[in-house]
């Protein structure tokens, strides 16, 4: 319950008909919003990844704790009540400076300007007003709106950090001109840890506010300065160990019926396919290095990695002990990288010549790292230094591991650049192919095709009732056989042919401990037990036995059951 007036959060529920107009005027937006959104942003935006931020954040902010590094700054702020503080007359002129059809914006703004509110006070409505200002919380279309206000904001502050001479970058981050990074309502800012860059940036945040209506919320705000102690709660949700904890609490479940590692398998080896938490952790974290590999330019990320951690080397050779701790992890996973992804020679301009795995043996600078000195050819050689009107041409040399390396050489397709493709049919990495690269290959169950007939078909009585409770207990004809057998030899009465119902007579005419009980008892237990086994031989041994061999299994249970109770009573 809120017990500040602040504490409030105006909902306006939207009908039916509003979601369905405003989910066309998504899909119009959505076409050109990645045209228009700086790569700050992620969120909202179609084609883009909001854990390129997260990523690019943990980077950033690894090493802080280092004395050796460049003094960092990093603010963490919070917009106090995002949605519900946007000034409308600076929407609609936000929306007027990316030139969009007045139409639109006068659709827009009755979107955002027509909702009207209640109070709800100790669980009762009162009051009945309008908004003048925010965006509606549940829209479809707010998310967009804001993201659109929020690039406004991205616009100003690179204005004026132009404009300040004394402005110094964050570490690592001149090259790109990275300034912030927005998840929605929550912004991080970079910048050297000295007092004009600093105040760069709070002055911004000011003089957006007083356009935008959108102010820090200095509660929620933090700010992180390198070299400097600062507290991190624990929260065991960023804690990766957890996911660990929890796979093997499941794989090591009392009472398991079924290994683990056998559910796991895909459905065509016998399994159930379910999927492993550590292998479709494995899964998503290779569709990052699957990136890497594409630097198709779409990722901030993407070029941050390139521009700094990959400058000199490519991701094959990267040794260095730096970075996250994400981003560490994700270099351990090369060697499964390695076995999906197939280089295509074209015209030899994009591949390193030392350092790529366009060569059967992975990088050659790792197993003949004389290589270079012998050839005369550099490190950073790409493979056009070595391919010459559509043949290769590596230089003449008596080297035996350079022979060895020609000997092998693979084709090449010089009317096409070079390609790196996955190991599947569409040449594109996903998830799914990832999964089952990673999983242990198991041969195939072929004999589960051979099976024939209805598989709900009952066996006892050949296939000719749909198998229930009922109908197994005791309906079969094979299971009558058995009844009237036990009538005949033991007088046991069965009165109905629905299964609840005659568990519940049951429950209740033969308690106690007397021994005429007992043996009824003891008797419906066998009966049950004989039935299902008689059942499961005939499926998976291929085995069956008469009612009459059933019933005389039964009556010997029950008469071991009877001299087992009379020796320990």
């Amino acid at each position: 319950m809120p017990t500040f007036v602040s504490d409030y959060r105006p909902i306006a529920c939207c009908n039916t008909l509003y979601k369905a107009i405003t989910k066309i005027l998504v899909k119009r937006l959505q076409r050109v919003l990645p045209l228009m959104i700086d790569h700050s942003q992620n969120a909202f935006v179609p084609g883009r990844s909001i854990s390129d931020n997260i990523l690019l954040a943990q980077e950033l902010l690894a090493g802080y704790n280092q004395a050796r590094l460049p003094a960092r700054c990093m603010l963490k702020v919070d917009i106090q009540k995002a949605y519900d503080s946007v000034e409308w007359d600076f929407l609609l002129e936000t929306l007027r400076l990316f030139n969009f059809p007045q139409q639109f914006i006068i659709l827009i703004k009755q979107c955002v300007s027509t909702a009207s509110f209640s109070i709800s006070l100790n669980g009762s409505i009162y009051g009945f007003f309008k908004s003048s200002r925010g965006l509606r919380q549940g829209d479809p279309i707010s998310p967009y709106l804001f993201v659109l206000v929020m690039e406004v904001w991205s616009t100003l502050i690179r204005h004026r950090v132009q404009q300040a001479t004394q402005f110094q970058y964050h570490w690592k981050c001149k090259e790109l001109g990275l300034i912030n990074l927005c998840f929605a309502d929550d912004v991080l800012l970079f910048c050297k840890a000295h007092i004009p860059s600093i105040k760069v940036l709070t002055d911004t945040l000011s003089e957006f506010a007083s356009l935008s209506g959108l102010k820090v919320n200095p509660v929620k705000s933090q700010i992180i300065i390198s070299r400097a102690r600062y507290s991190r709660n624990g929260n065991t949700s960023w804690n990766m160990p957890l996911i660990d904890k929890v796979d093997a609490r499941l794989a090591g479940a009392g009472n398991a019926k079924v290994a683990w590692d056998q559910l796991c398998k895909p459905k065509a080896e016998g399994g159930l396919g379910v999927r492993r938490l550590v292998t479709a952790n494995q899964a998503l974290i290779l569709k990052q290095l699957w990136r890497i590999l594409q630097n198709d330019g779409t990722s901030i990320w993407v070029d941050w990695i390139h521009q700094n951690r990959l400058r000199h080397t490519t991701i094959w050779t990267f040794n260095r002990d730096t970075g996250s701790w994400s981003w560490k992890k994700m270099l351990k996973l090369r060697p499964l990288l390695q076995r999906g992804v197939v280089y295509k020679v074209g015209d030899g301009s994009s591949f390193n010549l030392w350092q790529d795995i366009w060569h059967d043996r992975g990088p050659l600078c790792l197993n003949y790292p004389r290589g270079p000195a012998i050839t005369g050819l550099p490190l950073s050689s790409t493979l056009s230094s070595v391919l010459q009107q559509n043949s290769w041409n590596w230089p003449a040399t008596t080297d035996a591991d350079i022979a060895e390396i020609i000997s092998q050489l693979p084709p090449t397709y010089p009317a096409a650049p070079d390609t790196i493709c996955w190991r599947n049919t569409s040449g594109t990495y996903t998830v799914k192919s990832a999964t089952l690269l990673i999983q242990p290959a198991n041969p195939p169950i072929h004999w589960h095709g051979l099976l024939q007939g209805d598989t709900n078909g009952c066996v006892l009585c050949g296939g000719q009732f749909i198998e229930s409770h009922n109908h197994l207990f005791f309906n079969c004809w094979y299971s009558k056989r058995c009844l009237a057998i036990l009538k005949n030899e033991i007088k046991f009465q069965w009165p109905y042919e629905e299964w609840q119902r005659g568990i519940t007579w049951a429950s209740k005419r033969w308690r106690g401990n007397h021994l005429v009980n007992a043996a009824l008892r003891a008797t419906l237990a066998a009966l049950v037990y004989r039935l299902w086994a008689e059942r499961n031989n005939r499926i998976f041994a291929a085995t069956s036995s008469p009612a009459e061999i059933t019933s005389k299994n039964v009556l010997e249970d029950v008469r071991m059951r009877i001299m087992v109770a009379d020796i320990f009573s």
